[in-house]
């Protein structure tokens, strides 16, 4: 097989992270040393949700598996035709092929993504993933692919959910029994939050109280924040089965509570990592998540939690310097902007922002020893377009990698000799 010096995807946008309904934009570049004999370049961009696992019964296993697609887009770019050699050989007379030059070669693509996709994720037995493929078509030789995964971010507006904004709590009591049916006392567990709905940064306050009724002291209870996952699949005869999964997303361990006495959980809160939202345009993969308290290993209360990927508008603490559309009025939701320049504000870990526009210039003049140690810190807010367009007042996010970190994206059904093998969707973050 022929080998390029690169071959590589680039997205425009850096964070390579898009809200649907968004348009996705960027280059297929090939770098060559010398010419090289090439039919087409393709370009595939294709996004689809998989769950799969094995079943074990007994001696017999089954493999359990479905697949929901959303998109798979072809594109031939018409690239190598303005590189077209005729060549005369005894043979075939005057028949013609296409040679690349060397050099660099960019092959711009662009593409609208669908308004209903879910977000991305990534779990133990099934994800939700976005790729985009390019082919190099060689005559009479294996085909040369490189691939990347991009993120998406599904429209979860938790505005739209009444219960999101809207208290929610939890209790139990246990009553334990020992020593020949001898009562030793209750164990009381009150947990409460002041809304249900939030997203990735926001601090989730916590209320609640365990309190120890018992003849014991109580040792081992903890705050925790879980996730929890079912995954449908089939078998090849078409039965459907369901797999549950949770995990930890954080924990922290509280205090003893001596008999006869109380803990308060007043003082504690959560802050959301970069967490997968919920998945309401995904069938084969159900997302929620709950707050747990537990007293003494045993005791469990839950409340649940809802992460969108839209924060609720009347608790967001709007940004000073919030663009203004072209007439000086801020963008309100029944002015949307006309036409605005795009801008890109950029955070540091000291809370400072700078915004620059589309020519590159700065509110703040930095030197270029300042702007390198500010590059090196930044978090950078990207705009984007369906966000302006649905929500004029909110401002562009920040994204992180997730919490859970990057996975293995390569497919042993697929060969894919370029491009990543590693992939940690993004997700948003509006607070700092």
């Amino acid at each position: 097989m022929v080998k390029l010096d690169k071959f590589d995807i680039e997205f425009n946008n850096s964070e390579h992270a898009y809200f649907a309904g968004q348009e996705i934009s960027g280059r297929v570049v090939i770098e060559l040393s010398e010419p090289k004999k090439v039919n087409e370049i393709l370009l595939e961009l294709k996004g689809r949700a998989r769950t799969y696992w094995t079943k074990h019964s007994g001696k017999s296993r089954s493999h359990c598996s479905h697949s929901e697609p959303y998109f798979c887009e072809q594109f031939n770019t018409n690239y190598t035709a303005k590189f077209t050699v005729t060549t005369q050989s005894e043979k075939k007379k005057n028949s013609s092929e296409r040679i690349l030059p060397e050099g660099r070669h960019e092959v711009p693509f662009s593409y609208t993504l669908p308004k209903t996709l879910p977000s991305s994720f990534e779990g133990d037995y099934g994800y939700i993933r976005y790729t985009c493929r390019a082919i190099c078509e060689r005559p009479w030789d294996f085909d040369i692919v490189t691939k990347k995964a991009f993120t998406v971010i599904g429209i979860e507006d938790i505005n739209e959910d009444p219960k999101a904004a809207q208290p929610a709590s939890a209790s139990d009591s246990n009553s334990s029994i020992k020593f020949c049916c001898r009562k030793n006392g209750n164990v009381i567990t009150e947990l409460s939050v002041e809304r249900t709905g939030y997203t990735p940064g926001e601090v989730v306050r916590i209320k609640g109280k365990i309190t120890n009724q018992s003849s014991r002291t109580l040792k081992n209870s903890s705050l925790r924040l879980r996730q929890h996952v079912s995954y449908k699949a089939k078998t090849f005869a078409g039965t459907e089965h369901v797999k549950n999964a949770s995990k930890v997303v954080y924990s922290k361990t509280l205090g003893e509570v001596a008999p006869n006495q109380s803990l308060s959980l007043d003082h504690e809160s959560i802050s959301v990592p970069a967490l997968p939202p919920r998945l309401s345009n995904c069938h084969i993969i159900d997302l929620r998540y709950t707050i747990d308290a537990q007293a003494d290993g045993s005791n469990v209360v839950s409340v649940p939690l809802v992460i969108g990927t839209i924060p609720l508008l009347a608790d967001l603490v709007m940004f000073k310097g919030r663009p203004k559309a072209s007439n000086g009025h801020s963008n309100g939701l029944d002015s949307p902007p006309i036409q605005p320049l795009p801008q890109v504000t950029i955070t540091d870990e000291s809370g400072l922002t700078t915004v620059s526009n589309e020519h590159g210039n700065h509110g703040d003049e930095l030197t270029a020893e300042c702007e390198a140690v500010a590059l090196s810190k930044k978090r950078v807010r990207m705009p984007s377009s369906i966000l302006s367009e649905l929500y004029p007042t909110l401002p562009s996010p920040y994204y992180k990698e997730s919490h859970f970190g990057a996975v293995d994206i390569s497919d042993e059904r697929e060969q894919t000799h370029y491009g990543d093998t590693k992939f940690a969707p993004k997700y948003p973050f509006y607070t700092d």
